[in-house]
């Protein structure tokens, strides 16, 4: 690797970076020292913040890349965090730190105003990725390798090999920290690192460029299922009355594409992924052969009247709130309430209303004593609108007891003349 080619490759790829703050995930391993030096001497303009992430798990050795972590960023001029991870658990697995180590990286970045997180993955984690997905049972999505740039990380030695950038090092005379635990054969990844790609190297010399080629036509493949899914727009909205979509849509898709929507999908309510199961159980349910299928931190996806619903796992308590003058967030995500002083030109609709009361005003959730002037139940009309799992949290307006307004469903069209106007918007 030489200086000039990180720089074309950076101005290729980052250009939108130069001049804004990066975060540099910082190891003390010769991957991320490289990357914290080549980024230092370019002339991009960056404003650099190192963190290195404690896990406390190796002991002396760790605190000994900290210090060294420290130092080195004393020495560059560079400002230094060091983040001491809580969750100290020696069970804990590889996805489990990995979680926590992007989580505090993220957490790192919005205090400071960074624009990405830099980490320091090159050429051969790509290939390694690739066995390891192959080893796990994984499918094309899995194994497309790792992307330069994704959800605010960046990873600009990816065009290089830990080779490449060992030799780099070596003859600018730098150093870095060796950490004992990539040797150890208790993790998969240093198996497939250690043994199964030296070993596969003897039969096919050039196996770690066909596992990169395989990656990049892999993800190339990705990009063209989810740009055709975004043309679609078929996606559940599970906090909306109306954010199912129909069945029959998502069966006029090609399989491969179902199956891609459904990863997409639950990773657009922050699960952290489908797995192979159940993605076969997508069958049953878009057939109907049957109605639901449980997905991470149990959410469900549930098939009713026809249409696709996602349920929650974590229920929403029962609330109230006091109505006063103004803007008010309810518990249901991205919903609020507001109550102003009526304005000319407001149309009522499903979702304002002029209230002519003038007592307090409150907003909660159904109870099983309510009932309109009339004396039909709510709960009957709430069926006939709202999807199960909205129905007992969805909010209500009162006067005192008197139920004047079910958003979006259904008013008292007594209480409904002004002068007062409630407005439910989602933003």
């Amino acid at each position: 690797m030489e200086f000039e080619a990180f720089v074309r490759h950076w101005r290729a790829t980052f250009s939108d970076q130069d001049g804004s703050t990066i975060v540099i995930a910082l190891s003390g391993g010769a991957d991320s020292t490289a990357l914290l030096h080549l980024l230092h001497r370019s002339d991009f303009r960056l404003t650099l913040h190192a963190v290195h992430v404690h896990h406390g798990t190796r002991g002396r050795e760790a605190d000994g890349d900290a210090l060294f972590c420290r130092d080195l960023c004393d020495t560059l001029g560079i400002p230094f965090s060091e983040i001491r991870l809580t969750d100290t658990s020696r069970s804990a697995n590889e996805a489990t730190w990995r979680y926590l180590r992007y989580a505090a990286l993220r957490r790192t970045a919005d205090e400071i105003g960074a624009s990405a997180i830099a980490t320091a993955h090159h050429r051969d984690d790509v290939a390694e990725g690739v066995l390891l997905q192959l080893l796990r049972g994984a499918g094309p999505r899995a194994m497309s390798g790792i992307h330069p740039l994704h959800q605010g990380l960046i990873r600009p030695l990816l065009p290089f090999s830990g080779a490449e950038i060992r030799q780099w090092l070596l003859r600018k005379g730098l150093e870095w920290r060796e950490d004992s635990s990539n040797i150890s054969p208790r993790h998969l990844r240093n198996r497939v690192r250690n043994e199964v790609l030296p070993l596969l190297e003897t039969i096919e010399p050039s196996i770690r460029n066909h596992l990169n080629h395989l990656a990049h036509a892999l993800a190339d493949g990705e990009r063209c299922m989810a740009q055709d899914l975004e043309a679609h727009n078929l996606w559940i909205d599970p906090w909306h009355p109306g954010g199912g979509i129909p069945v029959q849509e998502i069966n006029r898709l090609p399989r491969a594409l179902q199956i891609r929507w459904l990863h997409t999908q639950v990773a657009r309510v922050g699960l952290p992924g489908a797995t192979r199961r159940q993605g076969e159980l997508l069958c049953e349910v878009l057939s109907g052969s049957s109605t639901a299928l449980t997905l991470a931190d149990r959410w469900v996806l549930r098939r009713a009247a026809g249409h696709l619903w996602l349920e929650p796992g974590q229920a929403i308590e029962p609330y109230s709130i006091d109505l006063e003058a103004g803007q008010i967030e309810i518990p249901i995500p991205g919903w609020h309430i507001t109550l102003r002083d009526s304005a000319q030109g407001d149309v009522p609709d499903r979702w304002t209303v002029p209230i002519s009361a003038q007592g307090p005003l409150s907003v909660r959730c159904l109870r099983p004593s309510d009932r309109f002037d009339d004396g039909r139940r709510p709960a009957t009309v709430l069926r006939a609108f709202l999807p199960r799992h909205l129905r007992r949290i969805w909010p209500i307006l009162f006067d005192g007891d008197k139920l004047l307004w079910i958003p979006g469903v259904e008013a008292d069209t007594t209480e409904v003349n002004g002068p007062r106007i409630v407005e439910v918007t989602r933003k």
